[in-house]
């Protein structure tokens, strides 16, 4: 029975592979290994490229809202000037509505 044991081990063993063999797969792996830093820099790029179109765009977004707030600003203070004017113009009629005319010149 000892030699049955030792034969089926000697069978199922696998032979020892050569320098050679050991050579291509270490080449194998080295390639695959640059491989996969090259595709890892590739994404990181890719996804630093994103980020900035995004950030770009909210960029964007910030200079719209910005525009628009400027522009509701001056539209503000437009209609504010146009209300003063009004109710100095009121204030005018008013006034003359009020005072007895003289003459026609008294219109002014």
């Amino acid at each position: 029975m000892a030699r049955k044991r030792a034969r089926r081990r000697a069978r199922n063993a696998s032979p020892a592979p050569s320098v050679a063999a050991l050579r291509r797969e270490i080449a194998r792996v080295r390639r695959a290994l640059r491989a996969e830093k090259e595709a890892g820099a590739r994404k990181l790029a890719a996804l630093g490229r994103a980020g900035d179109r995004r950030l770009a765009g909210m960029v964007a977004e910030i200079a719209r809202l910005r525009h628009h707030e400027a522009r509701a600003a001056a539209l503000e203070r437009l209609v504010g000037e146009r209300d003063a004017a009004l109710a100095a113009q009121a204030a005018r009629i008013a006034e003359l509505e009020s005072r007895p005319l003289r003459t026609p010149t008294d219109l002014g």
